[in-house]
């Protein structure tokens, strides 16, 4: 499940962003243009469902909180799409257990899901079983939004083999309770409705309640409901919108073969997971030919885990109690020498003197987790769970950090279902301790590489990565074959930090670490550094890892004297001693005191909208269709379509009696639908009530504003934001005018790239090597040119790192603009210290974007030449050579 934060993440933010604008866009051009607007992608219909129906999927890997998003989707929709007040949602889960826990946290009070619908709804929402909606009143279904959460099994009329459903059935009979839903309907809204056999009446039933309310559809786990029979059952119900969200969506397009891709609108990438703290990584992969070894050296994580984990604790007063998810194999009665359930739990009893208590299975008939309510209670003993091809659906414990598989071999499957399961971070908070960020895998396998490769496909296919991700968090090095002169050989760590911990403590954290590591370490208490014998192999590292996790800044001095040992030879990326990336932000002196540059420099707030001129609201807004029945054209093919927003939302409003409307009923209610921080309440209520008066002046009566109302409501947005764009364009340019002197940069502003924050959306996955990015990963070019303006930066002499800067990040440099914030493409630091930014753009948008050169001039300006800025075009990568000097 999710992240139990309110508060959102960036990415989460960035995914919400792209559906309200998809959506914002359908309404205007219709679910296709508006896709391709998004993504560049084709759009591609749904199967079975009605043509232009809006179809998108939001892709978030294993971690990423995919049920938040769908509860704030819900808002999003009936705002920009639906444009109405009280939706008709349904939610289809994969499993029984999965419905039971989303059904629980969308009904619990302060739960971050039902938080979400409170926010866009107040109280005006009711979350249901199928079984509440089969008896669901009229007064619930249109005073608010209703979410109806089920499995699409429980919906489906027949099963895969064609047999009746008696349990989907029931969606489609006859219900006396939903009468009254059904009562005064005109004869177009029966039109679409299945009706008693013989007569006009509709059938009552929940299938034709919720094809009258044209429901918002979201799907989770998406990648299990793509057979024809799933999206047949989904278009019994008219869906006004489907939205899925997975992990691994459907990307290969073969009708024929009955495989349909998804129109991915957004993908969310594992570095911003990690960038968010949402998930452990890398993940620290052992393997051996041995079975008991193996378990043996899972075991011996898991203590010294435990031992940071109360260091931690200590700190900062989290209770962490790390977990080891083992996978034995399946039984099988011509070999009794498999390592079954029942072996491993004996093994871990009788050989490795582990208390029962601190053993769950979860296989077969043995359901042990069923029993406990919550396994991450202090009081909960539980350190080792055994189970064989995947643990319950929906079970969800940040404290698993173990995975320990002594099967033959790893499959993708087993990965999608176990390995995702030890990448949730605990509090989705970096810990202090670099061993409590990453999880770990002990793996049965003669050979590391297959068995890397094997994890990185599971994670690529099973739990949502990018190859180029997994390949970064997964990978296999080669055995160099020192000869025994270098067995015997002394290396020596960097010194560790004064305050990293006492001499005695780092001596007693090494007498713990199992002999085979102990034998080959020592500490100098005097130089405080870290001696090693001989090349250290990758499960040494990652043992002395975790038997100084207790050790603040340790980890560092490890992994650098891990690289000396086997003499590794290593990229810009890789580069211990590279110096810190610090960029100096753009300042502003503001009454004696210099601040980061940013609109409340040159915007005073609140902004008093009541004092803008709202006559020209009479250009903007005209009743088109006071029916709102839709718009009917004939298609080149001579087929009558009627567009499917403006039937959807006529059809929406003809199911719900309106009020009776007053002017300040109707500007309160546009108001509540209108987003602007920078403006009071009773500001915009004014300035709303002077336009609808203006309105009413102009000959248009009250009552048809009101029926016109999500159309004025547009109107009215898009004047406010106008209005905005002409003050802030004119504030901002007034300022560089009146107040050059005052920009400043200084060290006390500044930004620091750092490894773990940085998360491009798309890393780029093409042919052309660059040595001089100072990450591993970079953020995909929009273009060759910009992929070429790149390569220029890597191979000039003066450049010893750069950064593909990523938009809308937290951690990424940027420059106030009149209207939001500037994110350049490429940050270089020079050999002698200064920095260089350097946006790209293509020819034909260079001269738009003159507002960009005046503010990157400022901040160099102000920099006293410590740092360049410039703006090359049409392939002019000269000009990055003549501003260096």
């Amino acid at each position: 499940m999710a992240a139990t934060n309110f508060e959102l993440k960036e990415y989460q933010k960035i995914s919400l962003g792209r559906l309200t604008s998809y959506l914002r866009d359908t309404a205007e051009q219709g679910a296709d243009l508006a896709f391709y607007k998004a993504t560049k992608f084709p759009f591609r219909n749904a199967p079975a469902v009605a043509q232009g129906t809006p179809y998108v999927c939001l892709r978030v890997p294993t971690g990423g909180g995919k049920t938040l998003l769908a509860a704030h989707s819900i808002g999003i929709a009936a705002r920009e799409l639906l444009t109405v007040a009280n939706p008709m949602v349904l939610w289809l889960v994969p499993s029984t257990a999965i419905l039971d826990q989303t059904i629980a946290a969308l009904k619990t009070e302060g739960h971050p899901y039902r938080a979400a619908l409170a926010r866009d709804f107040n109280r005006n929402f009711t979350v249901m079983t199928k079984t509440e909606a089969l008896a669901m009143s009229r007064a619930d279904a249109t005073g608010g939004a209703v979410v109806i959460v089920t499995t699409i099994q429980s919906f489906r009329r027949e099963d895969d083999s064609g047999k009746e459903n008696p349990e989907g059935l029931k969606v489609y009979e006859d219900a006396g309770a939903l009468m009254d839903h059904f009562a005064s309907l005109t004869e177009e809204q029966k039109a679409p409705l299945d009706l008693v056999e013989g007569t006009s009446r509709p059938v009552a039933s929940l299938g034709n309640l919720l094809r009258l309310h044209r429901p918002m559809v979201i799907v989770d786990e998406a990648h299990n409901s793509r057979s024809d029979l799933s999206f047949r059952t989904l278009a019994r119900f008219s869906p006004s919108l489907i939205l899925e969200l997975t992990a691994t969506p459907q990307t290969e397009h073969k009708p024929e073969r009955g495989k349909h891709a998804s129109n991915i609108l957004y993908a969310v990438s594992a570095a911003e997971l990690k960038a968010e703290e949402m998930i452990k990584m890398p993940i620290r992969l052992t393997t051996d030919g041995e079975w008991a070894k193996t378990v043996g050296a899972a075991l011996d994580c898991q203590r010294m885990l435990e031992e940071a984990a109360k260091a931690e604790e200590a700190e900062t007063g989290e209770y962490i109690r790390p977990i080891i998810l083992i996978q034995a194999q399946s039984a099988s009665k011509t070999d009794p020498t498999r390592l079954t359930w029942e072996t491993i739990e004996k093994h871990l009893m009788e050989d490795q003197r582990i208390p029962k208590e601190q053993i769950a299975v979860h296989t077969g008939l043995r359901k042990d987790l069923d029993a406990i309510d919550d396994i991450r209670d202090p009081k909960c003993p539980v350190r080792y769970i055994i189970t064989v091809s995947k643990l319950k659906e929906g079970w969800d414990c940040p404290f698993a950090y173990v995975l320990c598989s002594v099967a033959d071999q790893v499959s993708p499957v087993a990965v999608e279902q176990i390995l995702g399961r030890i990448l949730r971070m605990p509090q989705a908070k970096r810990k202090r301790r670099d061993a409590l960020n990453q999880s770990y895998a002990y793996i049965v396998s003669r050979s590391f590489d297959t068995t890397a490769q094997q994890l990185k496909t599971g994670l690529v296919e099973g739990a949502g990565f990018n190859r180029l991700e997994a390949d970064d968090i997964v990978a296999p090095q080669q055995n160099l074959g020192f000869s025994d002169e270098a067995d015997k050989f002394q290396h020596e760590s960097d010194p560790l930090p004064e305050d990293t911990a006492q001499p005695e403590t780092i001596i007693a954290a090494i007498a713990k670490l199992p002999p085979s590591v102990k034998t080959r370490v020592s500490f100098d208490a005097d130089t405080r550094t870290l001696s090693y014998t001989g090349p250290m192999t990758r499960e040494s590292r990652n043992m002395l890892h975790l038997g100084l996790a207790s050790v603040p800044q340790v980890g560092k001095a490890i992994d650098r004297l891990y690289a000396k040992t086997n003499n590794f030879q290593t990229s810009a990326a890789d580069d211990e001693d590279k110096p810190p990336f610090i960029v100096p932000m753009l300042g502003f002196r503001k009454q004696g005191e210099l601040q980061l540059f940013s609109q409340e420099h040159f915007l005073d707030l609140p902004w008093r909208l009541d004092a803008c001129d709202v006559s020209d609201i009479k250009n903007r807004f005209r009743p088109s269709d006071t029916s709102r029945t839709g718009t009917i054209n004939v298609s080149d093919k001579g087929k009558v379509e009627i567009n499917f927003i403006n039937q959807l939302q006529g059809q929406l409003a003809g199911v719900i009696r309106e009020p009776t409307w007053t002017l300040p009923r109707l500007a309160n209610w546009l108001d509540s639908g209108i987003v602007h921080p920078d403006i009071t309440k009773p500001s915009a209520v004014i300035f709303i009530s002077k336009a609808i008066e203006e309105l009413m002046a102009s000959g248009i009566e009250l009552d048809v504003l009101a029926r016109n109302k999500y159309d004025l409501r547009k109107a009215l947005a898009q004047f406010i934001k106008d209005l905005r764009g002409e003050r802030e364009t004119s504030q901002y340019s007034a300022l560089f005018a009146a107040n050059a002197e005052d920009f400043q940069t200084s060290a006390d502003l500044s930004i620091i790239f750092d490894e773990q924050s940085h998360a491009p959306n798309r890393p780029y996955s093409g042919a052309t090597k660059f040595n001089k990015h100072y990450f591993s990963l970079i953020g995909a070019f929009d273009s060759d040119e910009e992929r070429d303006c790149a390569l220029h930066i890597d191979r000039h002499d003066k450049v010893r790192y750069w950064v593909r800067n990523i938009d809308r990040k937290r951690s990424s440099f940027w420059l106030q603009l009149p209207h939001g914030k500037f994110y350049p493409d490429f940050i270089a630091m020079l050999t002698d210290g200064r920095i260089l930014v350097v946006e790209y753009k293509g020819e034909h948008l260079y001269e738009g974007e003159a507002v960009k050169r005046q503010i990157g001039a400022v901040w160099q300006d102000a920099s006293n030449g410590h740092c360049l800025f410039c703006m090359p075009t049409a392939r002019d990568f000269a000009l990055i050579d003549r501003t260096i000097g």
